[in-house]
């Protein structure tokens, strides 16, 4: 009995998050071989291709209060099918986006819907733009995946690429948010089962961040609570904002 368990840790231990998604892709165009547009927006968390277009248009319009605007260079890390990309494409917006992920489908499938975007596979913790080149880095439930030593090397290279007085916005989740606990029940259940997950769920504090920004040289963060609907729409997940300071 103890020596199954083990056995499963083991193999659960060696997470791979590339692979982790690939399979959920292929999960999900297999579920949906009539529907290619549900099977992408699933495999990014979307449960319906309305909610993935709506989810888009509000991070459209959360950008927007945060300082986007047209003419910007904008570098959306952990672009997957391009929620946020046929958003910023459908509403209008003007300007240089660069998109990048780890999953090459994904990749292949925002190049599809977006000709006029760029996107690439990069499966390293780096930002592909050049120094001071980008006004406004920005990823959504990117952090929540990965470990925290990853997070800090992609903010190092965020604070890189953005030009001084450039932005960086991003969502997480906090065990002291109670709305997010419940991923941290569910993920006890796998525990117990002797199991884990097959897509990694972390969570981050935002005094973690706010020592990150310090170290890095990016003024003190400004969080919003992912249920607060006072200037754009409800995130769910926490925002956190962060400025290259101007020379």
């Amino acid at each position: 009995m103890l020596g199954n368990f083990l056995k499963k840790r083991r193999v659960a231990n060696d997470y791979d998050s590339v692979a982790a998604y690939e399979w959920l892709l292929r999960r999900q165009l297999k579920n949906h071989r009539g529907d290619r547009d549900l099977a992408f927006a699933e495999a990014i968390g979307s449960r319906t291709v309305e909610d993935f277009r709506r989810q888009g248009e509000d991070q459209v319009a959360t950008l927007r209060h945060y300082g986007l605007t047209d003419g910007m260079a904008v570098y959306d890390l952990g672009c997957g099918c391009g929620r946020t990309a046929q958003a910023l494409q459908r509403t209008g917006w003007s300007g240089s986006y660069m998109g990048a992920d780890i999953i090459a489908p994904f990749v292949d499938e925002l190049k599809r819907k977006c000709p006029g975007f760029e996107a690439a596979v990069n499966r390293a913790p780096s930002i592909l733009a050049a120094d001071e080149s980008v006004d406004l880095v920005f990823h959504w439930s990117v952090f929540t995946h990965i470990a925290p030593e990853e997070c800090f090397l992609y903010l190092r290279d965020t604070f890189r690429a953005l030009k001084p007085g450039g932005t960086t916005l991003f969502s997480f989740i906090e065990l002291t948010a109670p709305h997010h606990f419940a991923i941290f029940e569910e993920r006890m259940r796998f525990f117990e089962r002797g199991e884990r997950p097959r897509v990694l769920d972390a969570f981050l504090h935002r005094d973690w961040i706010a020592d990150w920004a310090r170290r890095l040289g990016f003024s003190t963060p400004e969080f919003t609570d992912g249920l607060d609907t006072a200037h754009h729409p409800e995130s769910w997940q926490t925002l956190a904002l962060l400025n290259k300071p101007a020379h």
